[in-house]
């Protein structure tokens, strides 16, 4: 590995905290999104990773001494919520067999069931006590708590089945809102323990939009459905003092920004998007309010070659240091579990021969 401490004038610590202050920096950093490959290099199991958060915050820890060139902290999350928590199943990732855990089918499939569908208690439902557990380690170290990931529509979809939810949308929006409603409410009732035990300004959201993706749903589908939720929610959070936001665009999500504009995000707040999204007309549309984050194709670091893996950097570095509000090199999504340990340093070549600023910005 290049020794590159010596162009570095800045820990990565104090890098992203700077860029989120809007004070100047002295290179682009660099945040892998890193879950299953924390595990990965810490030598556990993911399926272990997941089920024990006080061995997911170790890896975490691990990977932040290890690779100190990044702009990383500890997390713990995953993609695929709701159906567990509102009573469904969950299957573990042992083995290596999946990336992350998944509910194997949705709680419910049938309108009539919408009226059953239980209120879950926020302290013992799903993933909520790992994530307090999860919680109260990051707080120890200083690192804020997380509130809950994702967005009404994620977990709303997992408890009815993805299918169901898309077409639900379509022939009875009705009840799409009935259970938005009681997803939601389940989910400010999960912050509020959360913020009552750590307070509003230690903790922070990380808000994964996947299910309002372009390619599942029109724009005009994403304001009325989904975006009174969104709001409702970031509503919540802002009157409580959260200022820690991160908002990642899964998919394709150019005709939904603007629409983003009246959802209360604080200024500076991560705006972190997929390869599908051009990051010029993404950052135009954002501002220099926000900082843009992206966009590694996950495919390209999972199976591309060194070269390949080394443009893929060169093309976001090329467009996102142009971003007035500033830039974060990320994967699209999670950083591949499998991914050739080697293209790490590809990553780390490519950034440190072309992500530092000219004038520190």
């Amino acid at each position: 590995m290049i020794d590159f401490s010596s162009k570095d004038t800045m820990t990565g610590k104090d890098r992203l905290m700077a860029l989120v202050a809007g004070q100047a920096i002295d290179r682009v950093p660099f945040n892998p999104f890193s879950l299953g490959l924390s595990a990965r290099l810490y030598g556990v199991d993911r399926g272990e990773f997941y089920r024990n958060p006080e061995l997911a915050f170790e890896a975490g820890m691990h990977l932040m001494k290890q690779f100190p060139w990044m702009s990383f902290r500890p997390a713990y999350s995953w993609a695929d919520r709701g159906a567990w928590e509102f009573g469904g199943a969950i299957r573990w990732p042992d083995g290596g067999r999946y990336s992350a855990p998944f509910s194997p089918e949705p709680v419910i499939t049938e309108l009539h069931e919408l009226d059953s569908l239980a209120d879950p208690d926020p302290e013992t439902a799903g993933m909520n006590p790992l994530q307090a557990r999860f919680n109260s380690l990051s707080r120890d170290r200083g690192l804020p708590a997380s509130l809950p990931g994702g967005t009404p529509s994620t977990i709303s979809s997992a408890i009815v089945g993805k299918p169901n939810f898309l077409k639900w949308m379509i022939k009875y929006p009705e009840a799409v809102h009935k259970l938005q409603r009681k997803v939601t409410d389940f989910m400010i009732r999960t912050a509020e323990l959360t913020i009552k035990k750590h307070g509003g300004p230690n903790c922070g959201v990380m808000c994964a939009v996947p299910m309002e993706s372009n390619q599942l749903i029109s724009a005009n589908l994403f304001e009325s459905m989904c975006k009174p939720y969104i709001k409702e929610l970031m509503d919540y959070y802002i009157s409580e003092g959260v200022k820690n936001v991160m908002v990642h665009l899964c998919g394709d999500h150019t005709a939904n920004l603007p629409l983003w504009a009246d959802i209360p995000i604080p200024r500076r707040s991560v705006f972190s998007i997929g390869h599908e999204m051009d990051l010029d007309k993404t950052g135009e549309v954002l501002g220099q309010d926000f900082v843009l984050a992206g966009n590694l194709d996950s495919g390209t670091l999972q199976v591309g070659s060194a070269e390949q893996v080394k443009e893929e950097v060169m093309r976001c570095l090329e467009s996102g240091m142009k971003h007035p509000g500033g830039f974060v090199l990320m994967p699209s999504c999670e950083i591949p579990p499998e991914m050739p340990l080697e293209n790490i340093g590809v990553i780390a070549e490519a950034l440190f021969e072309h992500g530092y600023y000219s004038s520190n910005r």
